[in-house]
């Protein structure tokens, strides 16, 4: 007669505070290794390779304020008002040549996990760049700005507008554009939501809205 040992497996345990820290720091790097790949695809297309590693640096710093943000949060969620406001001030002094002006304008009621904070924080800071970069050619400052509200269906909006030149003729957005345009598109993908882009000779507009719950 032969005796059969049947392994019960016991799911693991929840994680702790110090556990859940550690995973979301963990999927914020893999997210950073993962940005920094495809970049590192299209160096050699690269004006300017003073500037795309300081775009790196702050990718990387966008998310190490995230960070700082949820190390003082009891529940892992941030106040995106602030967060986002954060992103901007420090943009806004380190890449510019020319001063811009630009307003936040979201609510502190709009409180987010850390898993819709980071995408939304990495967005802003691809948009604001690009604004930047790319808004007035003659070097003039750029007037952008930024907001958030919630759709009567619940769904969270981000909105983003500078006052530049606008996108060039027969520019596809669904097809042209450079690695930080299709890094939007899938982060807007990994939230769930939809987007579109406006533009006109008075500046290019950027919306998306998707679930989050309050």
């Amino acid at each position: 007669m032969s005796i059969h040992t049947v392994t019960i497996l016991h799911p693991p345990p929840p994680l702790g505070p110090s556990g859940e820290a550690d995973h979301r720091i963990a999927n914020s790097l893999a997210s950073i290794s993962g940005l920094v790949r495809v970049r590192a695809r299209a160096a050699d297309d690269v004006a300017n390779p003073r500037t795309f590693l300081f775009e790196i640096a702050d990718r990387i710093d966008t998310v190490a304020r995230l960070h700082l943000l949820l190390a003082h949060s009891n529940n892992g969620h941030v106040r995106l008002d602030q967060y986002l406001r954060e992103i901007c001030n420090r943009l806004g002094s380190a890449l510019a040549t020319n001063t811009p002006v630009y307003s936040v304008d979201c609510s502190p009621e709009h409180v987010v996990p850390s898993n819709v904070a980071q995408p939304l924080g990495l967005i802003t800071a691809e948009l604001f760049s690009n604004s930047l970069k790319y808004a007035h050619p003659a070097g003039l400052p750029v007037k952008i700005s930024v907001a958030c509200g919630r759709t009567p269906a619940g769904e969270l909006i981000l909105s983003f507008e500078d006052d530049g030149v606008g996108f060039p003729e027969g520019f596809d957005v669904s097809n042209d554009g450079h690695l930080g345009m299709q890094f939007i598109r899938l982060l807007c993908e990994q939230l769930g939501g939809t987007h579109k882009w406006l533009s006109d000779p008075l500046g290019v507009q950027f919306e998306m809205q998707f679930p989050c719950e309050k």
